[in-house]
């Protein structure tokens, strides 16, 4: 292992932590969009279902949830650069680094 790479464990709870307060960031408002008698926003139901699947399918090692993360939060961070909200897209941007390391990505068998 290199210098520079993080140990693939502790890269897989940092994204899934990441992602699971992502999915709170964009969850609450949702809700109270909810509460308050708006209309149901299904894709941003949808997104914070992604990002807790993503997150949850890591955790447990499966394949499938590096492809959901990946996913989930790519849309997220498209969303973010159109809003222009650049924390949210440093954060995204660090999860997209992390989860397209060498070894996160050997330890999930995705080329």
């Amino acid at each position: 292992m290199r210098s520079y790479d993080i140990d693939p464990e502790q890269s897989v709870s940092i994204v899934a932590i990441l992602l699971f307060i992502d999915a709170a960031f964009t969850g609450f408002p949702l809700l109270n969009s909810l509460i308050r008698g708006g209309v149901f926003p299904l894709l941003g139901v949808a997104l914070v279902a992604a990002l807790v699947a993503g997150g949850v399918g890591l955790l447990k090692g499966q394949r499938w949830g590096w492809y959901v993360s990946m996913g989930a939060i790519c849309f997220r961070a498209l969303l973010d650069l159109v809003g222009f909200s650049l924390l949210a897209l440093l954060i995204d941007g660090l999860v997209i680094f992390l989860l397209t390391r060498s070894s996160l990505r050997a330890r999930f068998g995705v080329r």
